[in-house]
């Protein structure tokens, strides 16, 4: 049985900055000073590239903090007699520790080859426990073991990518040490690692922990956080299932495999595919999906007014979450369709030109034969930004309002690769990328080492015929023809689009999702941050995650943001932001922020009010300049 003073100590060590003033605001504790001018320079440098002191001044302004606020957030809480009411986090870390058991570090065949499973085997089987009761206690069964394995394996995943290389970090000087003293077996070439298993299972993890605050807390979030999603998933399939069958007019047999973390996680979720025994799939969405029926109305409307038909699937919106039909990846038969497809890829570009669509990067898009469909529709829909004046001709405001800003073709800007749009590149479509390996996996001498491999840079958002890729730049001309016809249908439809029965009203009061960044640069940090000098040192990880107010300096400052923000990635989620298409603010839990000069619906509006001769013209030179990256 762990002691309470580890799991008190492990506590208080793991608060970050923010954590540290709000914990002693509300409990007045004693602390110890720490290497303060160190902190504060990481702080700086985090802040802005030059670390100027005068951006320093202007964040703590921002964010209400005084010198004295200063001191605290860069000191630890120093005190371990009274009591400590712990977070959910320490209370499920209680758990796991409590219940290792070293018989049950065995591998099985499945896990054999997968690095330091016996350390992640307690999360794991904690998850599994918890989520085999939880469905017991709602009456529904448990899925095949196949299907448990996958769940298991994604779990595994998660953690490892938090935990690698701390593991790594700490199973490399274990052996150096062990080395040092004589204690020499060649003669099995897993003696060094089992030892190494050994002593963070009998120690339960405690040193390891102490050392490392921030794994521990991570890796419990991202256990917890992963059980909440995936018993609230089943028991919503359980509940939906026969309202899916008749939305969809399919029969869902059992559940033979489900595809897993096919999304950027945001509030503990992602998208899953069940696929079912019959190979029957749907797709699962954690979120409000009543966009994608208003998307299926508007391109209703298309197709009766211009006798041109783009391809949807059906929803059932459920308000929180939703269940999408699946849109397969299928090949051209002819020549002809592949035409028909670049024409509609062009009508698509129009449309999500009006809508001021965004984030249609390759993984968002499907090439269904001879029809690009959009299969997430969160960002389909966009207020505009109160914005300054463009500072970086590279940045994406170069692109802010055109047909380049919705990501389905190519951009030319620096931070936004060719082969990551929509409609991908022409020119790159493989990479050399050099990949990290992990060689004897499980024994003594396990490491890593750099493997070159031919990446595809492309997943199924590009027609194929007779087994060949066909590419934009070959289709130049079918493609801007599509973008005339909807744009022409725009213009001679401004009247009624504009009207108060505007098929535009489909649209209105939904709840859509606002990028308030590129989700890369929250991976960049989120990556960075496993490092094990950060995972060491709470105080330095909460500085290090103050990269992200960098744009709040140059953009204005929106600290409402910033905060949720940062209390999103210390969740493990990537930051999500949601608002009304009809409001000009975003709803925070404690204030309302607005940031927005139009509101989704009027954007839209507006955009149909400038279109003309001009604009198309402009907008077609700026498709010649992208079309062939």
């Amino acid at each position: 049985m762990v002691k309470s003073l580890f799991f008190k100590k492990l506590y208080l060590q793991s608060l970050t900055p923010f954590e540290i003033l709000e914990f002693y605001n509300h409990n007045n504790y004693s602390v110890k000073k720490k290497e303060q001018l160190f902190y504060i320079n990481l702080w700086k440098d985090s802040i802005s590239k030059d670390g100027s002191t005068e951006s320093f001044n202007e964040y703590c302004i921002a964010n209400n903090l005084s010198d004295t606020d200063i001191s605290l957030m860069t000191s630890q809480i120093n005190d371990f007699s009274s009591e400590i009411k712990f977070p959910l986090w320490i209370n499920e870390l209680k758990k796991v520790l409590n219940k290792i058991n070293l018989q049950n570090k065995k591998f099985d065949v499945l896990n054999k080859e997968k690095p330091f499973y016996q350390l992640l085997f307690p999360f794991i089987n904690s998850f599994y426990s918890s989520f085999k009761k939880n469905l017991e206690s709602l009456n529904i069964a448990l899925p095949n073991q196949n299907v448990i394995n996958q769940l298991n394996d994604a779990l595994y995943k998660d953690l490892f990518n938090v935990a690698s290389l701390v593991l790594f970090n700490e199973f490399n000087k274990f052996i150096k040490e062990e080395k040092m003293c004589n204690i020499i077996n060649d003669q099995d070439e897993g003696f060094y690692y089992e030892k190494f298993v050994d002593s963070v299972l009998l120690n339960q993890f405690q040193n390891l922990f102490l050392k490392y605050p921030m794994l521990s807390r991570k890796l419990v979030s991202k256990m917890s956080s992963y059980l909440d999603f995936v018993t609230t998933m089943f028991e919503r399939f359980n509940t939906d299932i026969l309202e899916i069958e008749n939305s969809f007019n399919a029969e869902l047999d059992k559940i033979n495999q489900l595809h897993l973390n096919l999304g950027d996680q945001h509030n503990g979720g992602t998208t899953v595919i069940f696929e079912f025994k019959n190979s029957y799939k749907i797709v699962y969405k954690p979120v409000n999906v009543t966009i994608t029926k208003a998307f299926n109305q508007f391109l209703n409307w298309i197709k009766i007014n211009s006798d041109n038909e783009l391809k949807s699937f059906r929803a059932v919106d459920k308000e929180d979450y939703g269940w999408l039909e699946y849109v397969e990846h299928t090949e051209c038969n002819n020549i002809e369709e592949v035409k028909l497809y670049y024409e509609r890829a062009g009508m698509l570009a129009c449309i999500t030109y009006f809508l001021n669509s965004s984030d249609y990067h390759f993984e968002n898009l499907i090439a269904a034969r001879d029809c690009p469909v959009l299969i997430d529709h969160e960002t389909l829909i966009n207020p505009q930004l109160k914005r300054k004046k463009m500072i970086n001709k590279n940045s994406s405001q170069k692109i802010f309002g055109t047909v380049l800003e919705t990501l389905l073709l190519p951009t030319g800007i620096k931070d936004a690769p060719s082969y990551l749009s929509g409609f991908g590149s022409s020119l790159e479509l493989e990479q050399i990328a050099i990949i990290p390996k992990i060689k004897n996996c499980n024994k003594s001498n396990m490491s890593i080492v750099p493997e070159v491999l031919t990446k595809k840079l492309y997943r199924k958002n590009k027609p194929i015929l007779n087994n060949k890729i066909e590419n934009l730049i070959n289709y130049q001309q079918e493609f801007k023809i599509g973008f005339e016809k909807i744009y022409k249908l725009i213009l001679n439809n401004r009247t009624q689009l504009l009207s108060k029965n505007s098929p535009l009203n489909s649209f209105k009061n939904l709840k859509i999702r606002f990028i308030n960044r590129r989700t890369s640069v929250y991976f960049k940090i989120l990556k960075l941050l496993t490092k094990p000098e950060y995972l060491e040192d709470s105080i330095k990880y909460g500085l290090k995650l103050e990269l992200m107010a960098r744009a709040y300096n140059v953009n204005g400052n929106w600290s409402s943001l910033l905060s949720s923000e940062r209390k999103q990635m210390l969740s493990g989620d990537i930051p999500a932001f949601y608002v009304n298409t009809l409001s000009n603010s975003i709803i925070l839990s404690n204030e309302e922020v607005n940031i927005f000069r139009l509101n989704a619906l009027d954007n839209i509006k507006s955009k149909i009010k400038k279109a003309g001769i001009d604009d198309f013209q402009y907008q077609i030179s700026l498709i010649d300049e992208v079309i062939a990256l």
